[in-house]
């Protein structure tokens, strides 16, 4: 405990007072025996105590009374957390993320946090260093406002509103810490006001590094509360299509999950899609609390090209979540290349050329609309080829050459398709290359069957995304695998690695597999395009299994790209001769992008994501859509507990002892403040003073001879006794 006016404690002399004057009334009396009052001493022994009693208690209430006073003078307080006017450097970081858009009973969160923020700020003195950041934008500098007049943030402040990016709390405060470090100032505090979300603090406390500094491990952080937010809310977490390959004029289906974070259940959930604009499809569900469902909406588009969506649920909390925005390309048209040395009976070009409405013979109709124009090219001139406006390769034939496998790799990679067989004898080297260099696993061995000898087709991963659609169901693909009788006499096994996508295997391992590679995908059979290695090229599964892998492998060269809201992406344009190109977004503005270049390979960055929608990339004609959500983290209401803070704080190197949670309301700032400075007892004392007055008063009207009732009475009583 300190004294604000130490020197008035001189005055506690006074509390001396009552006892000398007790000690001069101290004097023995002469005791004269009247006959007329000998009939008192029956009752002056049971009255002597009583008397004897009242007087000490009087003595011991002046001297509390008087004692109180003088300290209530002196302004006593318990020392708080920092030295008393002492200036200090200051982060004042503000919660901007989705979550604040709720509202409780005291209207939005948002501007709950700027009320508690200006009351905090108007509490520093001209001289502290304050800086201003918002969660949204913790990691740019350039967005972090300084001054050492902290009234001159308030503007700041009131302008500031919701954002649809959420920012990570360590980052905010590892950021801060950063600019505290070089700060000359003895206090230094981090003021952290939100909404406390629980998502804040759990979820990547175990990739963050303690600071570096021990010293800023003192740094005061006030994690600043506002008032409760509602629990309750529905959001749209994702939309996915089961086949990625969509075709115009052909149904369609995607997948809508959506999530009720609250605890209650909410029935007749009303789910909408909309694809440019225009209402489609719309479900009815009901979602128990903390689940989520799974929605399938089915729809079809006319145009080829790119075509943006969104999903769509009623009003809740938070209103940014309700809308999950997406985009895809149907695809109309499709350019092939085809390497191969003779094209008057190839397999495979018949096979792109097949009619694709017909039966597909695998127990589901094909009604493909999409129009495939094929490029023969010899493998001696594929070097020096022009793949500007090529879709896909199908490579049947090899050169033994660095160059020609090269060229490939750099098309997949920068976003183009690939199917490669495996080559006839001689050809083997450039193929093992490309198997290697596309990561698609390691060739063991090539083989050649003895006369009359075979393997055959073992497995179909019938669950993968590259067969959605291709079957009516499990039972008609394995009927299909059971009629297909595959022969195959020559070919190579590959050791795939872990993460192809295996999608049919014989006995001695995979016969066709897949996977992404740069922003491209490739597939791999292991068994040439011709009838002398296998009779695959006669079946009917096989026309169905190459068309397939053109669209799959064109699916992803179009596919859009999905982001969270704040965040960067890149995208690879192959073939070379990009210009610049300009990113239009859904609000009407746009920006100019310059790409690098890779090779032959255009890269583009696109930044300025930071509001939910489709972003268009435009050079003549759009080459890719970019579709930004908000973390779905932000949709989760519920607040973190004290031990959650505790434990995030002790992740960032901060000790528990300089971490304090208040919970912000009309007095947040006087809450801080007797935090930092103390609590000043002077009112307490004061209290203390004015009831030990009053109670001084009751015990002089205290009885002290029987059937005695006023203070008259009792200095009768007392004449008598000196009689």
């Amino acid at each position: 405990m300190t004294f604000l006016n130490p020197l008035v404690l001189i005055g506690l002399v006074a509390a001396g007072i009552p006892v000398l004057i007790h000690l001069l009334q101290l004097k023995k009396l002469r005791q004269i025996d009247f006959s007329s009052i000998r009939f008192l001493k029956e009752i002056q022994h049971a009255t002597a105590r009583r008397i004897k009693l009242r007087d000490y208690l009087l003595l011991l209430v002046r001297t509390l009374a008087i004692a109180s006073l003088v300290m209530a003078f002196a302004r006593p307080a318990i020392k708080g957390i920092a030295g008393v006017n002492e200036t200090s450097a200051s982060v004042m970081i503000i919660d901007n993320s989705p979550s604040t858009t709720a509202r409780n009973e005291n209207g939005e969160v948002y501007s709950q946090e700027k009320d508690a923020a200006a009351s905090i700020l108007n509490d520093f003195h001209p001289g502290d260093d304050v800086s201003l950041m918002f969660t949204s934008s913790a990691g740019d500098t350039s967005m972090t406002y300084s001054s050492i007049y902290p009234n001159s943030l308030l503007s700041r402040i009131t302008r500031s509103g919701p954002s649809s990016v959420w920012g990570s709390y360590s980052t905010a405060i590892r950021a801060a810490i950063d600019r505290l470090s070089n700060a000359g100032y003895v206090d230094k505090e981090i003021y952290l006001i939100g909404d406390l979300q629980r998502t804040q603090f759990v979820s990547d406390t175990s990739s963050i590094t303690p600071p570096a500094t021990p010293s800023l491990q003192n740094v005061k952080v006030f994690f600043v509360r506002t008032a409760e937010s509602p629990g309750d809310n529905l959001s749209v977490t994702s939309v996915l299509f089961p086949n990625p390959v969509v075709e115009a004029g052909v149904p369609t289906e995607v997948d809508a999950t959506v999530r009720n974070n609250g605890a209650s259940q909410k029935g007749s959930v009303v789910v909408s899609l909309f694809v440019d604009s225009r209402k489609l499809a719309q479900s009815v569900v009901d979602i128990p609390g903390k689940t989520e469902k799974k929605v399938r909406l089915s729809f079809s588009v006319q145009q080829n090209g790119f075509h943006s969506g969104v999903v769509q649920i009623e009003d809740n909390s938070v209103q940014v979540d309700n809308n999950f925005y997406f985009s895809f390309y149907a695809i109309q048209k499709l350019n092939v290349g085809v390497v191969v040395n003779d094209t008057s009976s190839d397999f495979v070009i018949s096979a792109i050329n097949a009619v694709t409405s017909a039966s597909n013979g695998l127990g589901a109709e094909s009604d493909s609309t999409i129009q495939i124009g094929t490029k023969a090219i010899l493998p001696q001139q594929f070097t020096f080829s022009n793949l500007a406006g090529t879709d896909v390769l199908v490579v049947e034939s090899y050169l033994d050459n660095i160059d020609f496998a090269s060229k490939i790799v750099r098309f997949v990679e920068g976003g183009g398709g690939a199917v490669l067989f495996a080559p006839l004898p001689s050809q083997e080297e450039s193929f093992d290359r490309l198997i290697s260099e596309m990561k698609l696993g390691t060739v063991k061995s090539f083989f050649s069957s003895p006369s009359g000898s075979f393997i055959g087709l073992d497995k179909i991963d019938v669950g993968d995304k590259f067969f959605s659609g291709m079957f009516a169901s499990q039972e008609s693909a394995d009927q299909i695998k059971s009629q297909l009788v595959t022969k195959i006499f020559s070919g190579c096994e590959i050791n795939p690695n872990p993460f192809d996508h295996v999608l049919m295997s014989t006995s001695s391992g995979p016969f066709l597999l897949g996977r992404e590679a740069g922003s491209g995908f490739v597939f791999a059979v292991t068994t040439p395009a011709d009838t002398s290695a296998s009779n695959f090229p006669m079946s009917p599964f096989f026309p169905i299994v190459v068309q397939r892998t053109l669209f799959f492998a064109s699916a992803v060269k179009q596919a859009p790209i999905q982001t969270i809201t704040g965040h960067s992406v890149e995208y690879r344009l192959s073939g070379g001769g990009a210009q610049v190109a300009k990113l239009y977004s859904p609000y009407g503005d746009n920006a100019s992008v310059l790409p690098r270049y890779a090779g032959n390979t255009a890269v583009f960055r696109l930044s300025g994501l930071d509001k939910p929608g489709t972003y268009s990339l435009v050079a003549n004609d759009t080459i890719c859509e970019v579709s930004a959500n908000i973390d779905p983290r932000a949709s989760d209401l519920a607040q973190a507990s004290t031990s959650d803070i505790s434990l995030f704080a002790g992740s960032l190197g901060i000790s528990s002892k300089n971490v304090f949670v208040v919970n912000a309301g009309k007095n947040t700032a006087a809450t801080i403040e007797r935090l930092k400075v103390g609590r000043d007892l002077s009112s307490f004392f004061a209290g203390a003073a004015l009831f030990f007055l009053i109670l001084e008063i009751l015990i002089s009207r205290m009885k002290t001879f029987p059937g005695q009732s006023s203070l008259g009475d009792s200095r009768e009583g007392s004449s008598l006794s000196h009689a």
